[in-house]
């Protein structure tokens, strides 16, 4: 893969939703929360009505949130690899921003502040 530019990410909250996984850039998460029924589910590619678990976490950037199962913070630089042209506009409305190698695995780079201009995302 190709990274973008020479953009390097500081600071990741990486998340596991069920067996997936997926990142957020720290400066993008205004607060972590207690969920709450109208916070979409990032499982199930957020599908409105999709259920988070009881003990799920909520990431806020200001007015748009959502809900993952468990984060954890990444403070090590990493390169930002580009997306394929293939998945620009088809994943999440735009809002994948990347990918990043970090603990062996690959994370894809989700853009809260991307994804609030979708409608099921704002709360």
């Amino acid at each position: 893969m190709k990274t973008v530019g020479d953009e390097v990410i500081e600071g990741l909250v990486l998340c596991r939703v069920g067996a997936d996984r997926l990142a957020v850039r720290a400066c993008e998460v205004t607060a972590f929360e207690v969920p709450h029924g109208s916070a979409p589910y990032a499982g199930a590619d957020f599908t409105p009505g999709a259920m988070a678990p009881a003990d799920g976490k909520l990431l806020r950037h200001h007015h748009t949130s959502m809900v993952v199962d468990s984060v954890e913070v990444h403070s090590e630089r990493l390169p930002l690899l580009a997306v394929p042209t293939v998945l620009r506009q088809a994943v999440w409305g735009g809002a994948l921003s990347g990918f990043v190698q970090a603990g062996g695995l690959l994370w894809p780079v989700l853009s809260l502040e991307r994804r609030a201009g979708t409608p099921e995302v704002a709360s």
